[in-house]
Order: structure tokens, then C-alpha cells, then sequence
């Protein structure tokens, strides 16, 4: 029986020296090494970025992998224990090599060890729709995914789009020059032909494709709460998730055009509170839409003396910076007190439509990454209750947007002096 002991351990041992170093990326084969003699696996970074599409960079003693709207930066360390305990990037045999499974926990790739041996790969997604949107002179065809995905630029005129690691694709809208092919890798997009070339934009589970001017209307970010599993308050047979979907899109359509309008979900399904907070980071305007019981509107702000050292590092370099740049900084910064003041003035937006509307500051994560002006709204059942009562509700959010951001209400009337 000893012997026998003896043998299978033998054998166990030799199984893993046979594993042990592998790293499998996709479908390719590499070598994997443990800084230092730890136990933490250490691939080649920029073989795993080659092999599962991913955005390469290495800039000012960093290297950046990337993923649709994900992002690993990874500080370059030549000592090989301290890059362990600090999980920085290894400099060492003339490469750069980075910790696997901080980088899949990162960018959400699937990762697992076989007897020594790591393996790294793509999760596979589906893209869940193609929406065509336009904003001024610039066309814009929204791509949203069930999770971050990396997008390739294959051909500018007509538009060719690698989609990397999409096995789903929904079936081409009707009458439109949109068409799939599925491909080992993933799925190849076509897209109608235009006159200028293409702009890839990542946000969180979405790829913009834009075309046209590059002059930038201002962004509103309009998040509809909950969604997909998560129905939010239920009174009888209204659903929270239901109402405040139909009122952001109903301020879609009276926004677009004059406005950049974006919404973090435009059916229903599940939105990770973290990527609500990120496209809040990407917005002069952002509002958040949610629903409680009874008829009673509340307005809320995030306070200002919890808002991000990013923040606040921008508004002191605004205040520095000569005029162009400021004009740069100042879309992605807004003043002190700008969503206490905007939500004031949705307040005041109700007030004059007959409904009264509180102001609240409270600490809320969905608002504490926005850079502009951003609340949270929580509107009654019986203000949404009917189709009437929702689209009042929309006109009066859409008219406080416009006012707060200096332009007329009067969809021909322009910009106010």
C-alpha cells in the first residue's frame, strides 16, 4: 500500500512539473512565470493582449490593458517580490508581464488554474441591440452589449466593426443597410455607408459609433432605476422599473437633437450600480429616475463635501488654466454647488406645474463619480400612474434640463441670450 502511495504521488508530481508555467490565452499557448517564487501567475502582457484583442499602452511607467470601457493599469516594477505584493506589472527577460487573475478580475475575464496551468479567455457576449441616433450634424449608431466588449475598427467607408468575442447578435433591424457575420473570434458588423469617417466612443456595455461634426453638444445622462430582475417598487400591476423607463425615453425624444442624450439602459434589463455611477462621470446632466409609493416628489443631491478628489482637483486647475483649456475642463467639471442649485430648480420645475417637490442631500453612489451637475429623482405612483401623468413628468424634468443649461425651451427658439 506504501508503495502504491508512493507511486500515485510520483505520479501527481510529475503531472504538474508537465502544467506548471503553461498559460493558455484563447486559443493560444504561452509561458507563465512566478515572480520572486510566489505562487501568483504572471503572463506576458502583451501576448495576452494580442491574443484576446485587448487594448494595448504603455505609457509613463505604466502598462494599460483594456476592454470596451474596462481598463487595467498596471505600475512597472523590476523587482519581482515587491511586484507581487503590490500586484504591479513584472519587468523582466526584456518583456512585460502582468498578474493574470488581477487582470481577469479587472476587466471581467473568465480565468481559471488547472493543475499549474492558467487559463485565460473572453467571456462570451451578446449584443443586444443597434440604435441609430443623431445630435446635430453628427450620426451616432449606439451598440449596447451584456457586458464590455472590445471593438475593432476593420473598414471606415462603408464602417466594418470587429466585434470581439460577441457570439450573439440580434437579428439586422428591417430596411436598413445593417448586417452580421459570425466569425471564429466573434461577430463582424456592417454598417450603412457615410461620408465621413468613423469614431469608435467606449462607455460602460455600450460602443458608440460615431460619424460627423466633431463640435459636442452637452451630454445628459438620463438612468432609468432598476430593471431586469430587480422591478423596483410594485404597487398593484405598476412596476418602478416600467415608469421610469417610460419617462426617460420620453425625455429622449424631447431632448435629442439639441442635446447629446444618453440612457444607461433603454429596455429592461439589469444595470450594475457601478456603471450607472460611470456614465454619470461622462455628463454635464445627469439624472437618475426612480418611483416610491403615494404622490410625493423628492429631489436629491450628493453633498458636496463628499465629492471625488477628482472633482475637486479639476476645479482648482479650471480656475488656473487659460481660457481653451478651461472651456476643455469645464464639460467635465462643474462649479461648486451646481447640483444643489439644478436640483432647486427641478424643485421649482414641479412647483410651477402644480406639484410640490422636495429637495434632499443624501450620500447616493450612483451620483458620487458625476463630474456636472447630477440628482436623483424619486417620483410618486400617482404621478406616473397614467400615460398623461408620465409624459407631464418628462416634459417637466426635459424643460429644467434645457433652462439649467441656458438654452430655450422653445424647441425653435433657439439659445437665450
Amino acid at each position: 500500500m506504501r508503495r502504491l502511495l508512493t507511486f500515485f504521488t510520483a505520479l501527481l508530481g510529475l503531472t504538474w512539473a508537465q502544467y506548471e508555467g503553461r498559460l493558455l490565452v484563447g486559443f493560444q499557448e504561452s509561458q507563465a512565470i512566478y515572480p520572486g517564487g510566489s505562487t501568483v501567475a504572471y503572463g506576458p502582457a502583451r501576448f495576452i493582449a494580442e491574443a484576446l484583442g485587448l487594448g494595448y499602452l504603455e505609457a509613463s511607467g505604466k502598462v494599460y490593458l483594456s476592454l470596451g470601457s474596462r481598463v487595467a493599469a498596471f505600475p512597472i516594477n523590476s523587482q519581482g517580490a515587491d511586484a507581487v505584493r503590490l500586484l504591479n506589472a513584472y519587468q523582466s527577460q526584456g518583456s512585460l508581464w502582468v498578474p493574470v487573475r488581477e487582470l481577469a478580475r479587472i476587466l471581467d475575464l473568465y480565468y481559471r488554474n488547472d493543475y499549474g496551468a492558467s487559463v485565460l479567455a473572453l467571456r462570451p457576449a451578446r449584443l443586444l441591440e443597434v440604435q441609430r441616433a443623431t445630435a446635430g450634424s453628427s450620426e451616432r449608431y449606439i451598440l449596447r452589449f451584456d457586458r464590455d466588449v472590445q471593438v475593432r475598427l476593420l473598414a471606415n467607408n462603408p464602417p466594418r466593426l470587429a466585434l470581439i468575442g460577441v457570439t450573439e447578435a440580434p437579428d439586422a433591424p428591417p430596411n436598413s443597410a445593417i448586417s452580421f457575420s459570425k466569425e471564429s473570434w466573434g461577430t463582424e458588423i456592417y454598417l450603412p455607408q457615410g461620408n465621413q469617417p468613423p469614431r469608435l466612443l467606449f462607455l460602460p456595455q455600450q460602443v458608440v459609433v460615431e460619424r460627423g461634426s466633431t463640435a459636442k453638444l452637452p451630454r445628459v445622462v438620463l438612468d432609468a432605476g432598476h430593471g431586469g430582475a430587480d422591478s423596483g417598487v410594485v404597487v398593484g400591476n405598476l412596476r418602478e422599473k416600467d415608469l421610469v423607463l417610460s419617462v426617460a425615453q420620453q425625455m429622449q425624444k424631447l431632448l435629442q437633437g439639441r442635446l447629446e442624450v444618453v440612457l444607461t439602459r433603454n429596455g429592461d434589463r439589469a444595470v450594475p450600480l457601478l456603471a450607472r455611477a460611470q456614465y454619470a462621470s461622462t455628463a454635464q446632466v445627469f439624472i437618475s429616475l426612480h418611483a416610491d409609493a403615494g404622490g410625493r416628489v423628492t429631489v436629491f443631491s450628493h453633498p458636496e463635501i463628499q465629492t471625488l478628489r477628482l472633482l475637486e482637483k479639476g476645479r482648482e486647475l479650471s480656475a488656473r488654466s487659460p481660457a481653451a483649456q478651461r472651456a476643455i475642463l469645464e464639460r467635465f467639471v462643474a462649479a461648486p454647488g451646481s447640483s444643489a442649485r439644478f436640483a432647486q430648480a427641478v424643485s421649482q420645475g414641479f412647483a410651477k406645474a402644480g406639484i410640490v417637490a422636495n429637495t434632499s442631500q443624501d450620500a447616493m453612489y450612483v451620483l458620487s463619480m458625476a463630474g456636472g451637475s447630477a440628482v436623483l429623482v424619486e417620483v410618486g405612483f400617482e404621478q406616473l400612474r397614467s400615460p398623461q401623468g408620465r409624459t407631464q413628468i418628462a416634459e417637466i424634468l426635459a424643460a429644467a434640463v434645457l433652462n439649467h443649461l441656458g438654452l430655450s425651451t422653445n424647441p425653435t427658439g433657439g439659445t437665450r441670450p
